[in-house]
């Protein structure tokens, strides 16, 4: 036993910087422990074990496949026992691809009780099937299983031995009956914006058939393992063969001044004509949204919505512009025709003047008639920013406050002046009733002329060409991928490895978006599947895909730093790691743009269900050295670039801490404030504001308020309550909190149901509120 140790001992020596190819194509380097492990597993004796550990480490190479090296083990253990070798094919070598986006190794005794689980079969019977299964499947000379494959392959010898009763509940529908079964009585917590009812069910359906399609159909194998086991995140794989286009920033002259085709064509639907009246160019607003979301997966925004529509008001008395944006705020709301039964994804951005780079701009007005310049109707332009505001600050007729639109006040050097006082004040009595508001900063340096948010905060910038009509309209966030940075930091000896798994994971992603890309053209311009996108506007066709971007977003950067130096993103000598990170992420991005002549972007991800997902799968991976948020099965990562949610750190720090990254995710990000349980003061929050604009580079931010509201007797309550304290009401209690962008109900203060994951919901009690 000694003289083996010793001849692995120099083996290892020589072979020290040998690395193993991964199936996914990335590199890592060889470990005789792993190794050493996967045969313990097994209950391979230790002799035994030496023995093909030598024969393996006098054989590998640098470069070797994983493949490669369990071919040997498995042909090795052959020679000595055909049980284990057997257990080790299984365990190592036969690998499962799930419909829960994992890889897992084979168990026999998954099928066995998936048997009884969904049709009821006796325990025997579902170990003899199972048992029959695993003979068939070790002659398949297969790389991956997969569970529709291993699925058929039960129904196959069910119908063999005549438990045809017990097929027809095992069979496959897209997805399995059961799961179907599950979504109809119980629902899915995968989007907080979506209800449990017919239309959501469907929608699940549909998109397990559709996420299947996209990795077995439209992604080569290593970037749906890549995806798969965690190390990135491909969003909207239900979207990617037919929508996959995500998030739009809308041009609403275009609809101005040549009318609207809600289908693209006016084939199916009726025309109209450009509108006449303010009201009439409310609702087109409205179906605007609604059309578009038939063809994106992600939001639609609407910058500049005030400037574009004061031509409208003109002449009007203020009673009639409320009553026209109320229309809208209430459309905007009501319209639950979206995706799977969700009112449309939309974002607003106001502006409390007329620009100083748009008062030359040619204004259309009613009929698509050139009336003036932008800058004759700076008056109108102040009156519907009050008025959106004050019919948002309303609230319906519950006084529940209206989720949608997302409403971005867009902050200059001329509107933080005296002269806009009471405008501005008017809106952070909006922030600290509800919390619904948001603010885009244009004074940092990074910044041009035009910022504009699609949602939870996917940004454009006229940053492109430099033409903001050009860089920020009519286009949009093409699609992004995000890279699990915990799992990098697990994965690396040292620093310079840190830059080297960021680079494999961001070629992955170039790979996938480039797929992604193509995808999105065809879609436009081969399968006349986008037909509202598509559709004739001068000369050219809506959707400007070529100035759309590309992104790569990130979770945990606080959990890479902990892992790498014990101290996170709050720790300065940490901090400055992780914005050198972010420097090398937005390096790659620049040289992408300069090799490919495309729009290639950073940005923070909008982590609803990402952060969970990757800190569940590490914590399987990795066990005790995975950092993570959270407590038992409510895991999850801080978002991007954030300060924990449940730090100690002050708002002042958190700020200067977090403004770092503003500048180095240009294709989207957010500050929360999350304010405390009283009442917030709008005179203290617009100080905090002006704070925020004139001396940090925050770019994007909101207050974020937790509300309570009482079903039975309509109280809204500031804080988290368990309680009514007006009726005494304990059940029908609903909670609001600001997701990763949007305000949305997250459940019932006495019950687990509601739209978020485990993850999500421990974040939301996990968060610290600031006190003013």
């Amino acid at each position: 036993m000694m003289q083996n140790k010793t001849k692995i001992a120099d083996l290892l020596s020589n072979n020290i910087k040998v690395c193993v190819k991964k199936n996914n194509g990335i590199l890592e380097r060889f470990s005789h422990e792993k190794l050493l492990k996967s045969l313990v597993l097994v209950e391979t004796p230790l002799s035994e074990s030496d023995k093909i550990i030598s024969s393996i480490i006098s054989s590998v190479y640098d470069g070797i496949s994983t493949k490669e090296i369990k071919k040997i083990v498995h042909e090795e253990l052959s020679g000595i026992d055909e049980e284990t070798a057997n257990k080790y094919l299984a365990t190592t070598t036969l690998k499962v691809r799930t419909s829960r986006d994992k890889i897992e190794s084979f168990d026999l005794s998954k099928i066995a009780n998936t048997l009884i689980e969904e049709t009821g079969a006796s325990q025997e019977t579902a170990f003899e099937i199972a048992s029959q299964v695993w003979k068939e499947l070790k002659k398949l000379n297969v790389q991956y299983l997969t569970a529709p494959m291993i699925r058929e392959i039960v129904n196959t010898k069910l119908v063999e031995y005549g438990l045809e009763d017990l097929r027809s509940r095992y069979t496959r529908l897209g997805i399995p009956v059961y799961n179907i079964t599950s979504l109809i009585e119980n629902g899915s917590r995968d989007n907080a914006n979506m209800i449990h009812n017919p239309e959501s069910v469907h929608k699940y359906v549909a998109d397990e058939a559709l996420k299947q399609y996209a990795l077995l159909h439209m992604l080569p194998s290593d970037l749906a393992d890549a995806h798969m086991s965690g190390d990135i995140h491909i969003h909207d794989l239900e979207f990617f063969a037919g929508r996959p286009l995500n998030c739009m920033q809308h041009d609403i002259r275009t609809f101005i001044k040549y009318g609207l085709k809600v289908d693209g064509t006016g084939d199916h639907t009726s025309v109209a004509g450009p509108p006449n009246h303010i009201e009439t160019l409310m609702n087109h607003t409205g179906e605007i949204m609604l059309a578009a979301q038939q063809n994106m997966s992600g939001g639609q925004g609407m910058s500049l919505w005030n400037v574009f529509v004061a031509p409208f008001a003109k002449g009007l008395p203020y009673d009639e512009v409320k009553q026209a944006v109320q229309m809208l705020v209430y459309n905007l709301n009501m319209a639950y025709a979206a995706r799977g039964s969700q009112v449309p994804f939309t974002s607003m951005g106001l502006e409390f003047s007329v620009p100083k780079f748009l008062q030359d701009e040619t204004a259309y007005g009613p009929k698509g008639q050139v009336v003036g310049t932008y800058g004759d109707f700076e008056e109108e332009t102040r009156m519907l920013q009050r008025a959106f505001t004050e019919t948002l600050l309303e609230g319906d007729a519950d006084g529940k406050p209206h989720l949608f639109p997302n409403t971005i006040y867009t902050l200059r050097k001329e509107s933080l002046t005296s002269e806009y006082e009471d405008d501005l004040l008017r809106v952070h009595e909006l922030s600290a009733k509800y919390g619904s508001s948001y603010f885009a900063n244009m004074l940092p340096k990074y910044r041009g002329n035009m910022a504009n948010y699609m949602g939870c905060r996917t940004c454009l910038q006229d940053n492109w060409t430099g033409d903001w009509d050009t860089d920020c309209l009519r286009t949009g966030n093409l699609a992004y991928i995000t890279l699990n940075f915990p799992r990098i930091a697990y994965q690396s000896k040292d620093e310079s490895e840190v830059f080297d798994y960021i680079d494999s994971y961001i070629d992955l992603s170039v790979k996938a978006l480039n797929i992604r890309r193509e995808q999105g053209l065809n879609c436009l311009n081969n399968y006349n599947l986008l037909p509202f996108l598509n559709q004739d506007v001068e000369d050219d066709i809506y959707y400007r895909i070529d100035n759309s971007t590309m992104s790569f977003g990130f979770v945990g950067l606080n959990e890479m730093l902990l892992s790498l130096f014990g101290t996170g993103i709050d720790d300065p000598n940490s901090n400055k790691f992780g914005v050198k990170v972010l420097e090398h992420v937005n390096k790659r991005a620049q040289e992408l743009k300069k090799e490919t002549g495309l729009r290639w972007t950073v940005l923070q991800t909008p982590a609803e269900s990402t952060a969970y997902r990757f800190a569940t799968l590490d914590k399987e991976k990795f066990g005790d050295k995975a950092i993570l948020q959270g407590e038992s099965d409510a895991n999850y990562y801080t978002n991007s670039s954030h300060v924990p949610v449940n730090s100690n750190t002050s708002l002042i720090d958190k700020i200067k801490i977090e403004e770092q990254y503003h500048s180095l995710t240009g294709g989207g990000h957010i500050f929360h404030a999350f304010m405390g349980e009283s009442y917030s003061d709008p005179n203290s929050l617009m100080s905090l504001t002006n704070k925020i604009a004139k001396k940090s580079d925050i770019g994007f931010w909101a207050y974020s308020s937790a509300l309570s509201f009482c079903i039975k007797c309509k109280t809204l309550m500031k804080g988290l309550n368990d309680q009514c304290p007006t009726c005494g009401e304990h059940d029908d209690v609903e909670w609001y909190d600001r997701i990763t962008g949007y305000v949305q109900q997250v459940g019932r203060a006495k019950s687990a149901s509601g739209g978020w994951n485990a993850g999500k919901r421990q974040e939301l009690i996990d968060r610290k509120r600031f006190q003013q």
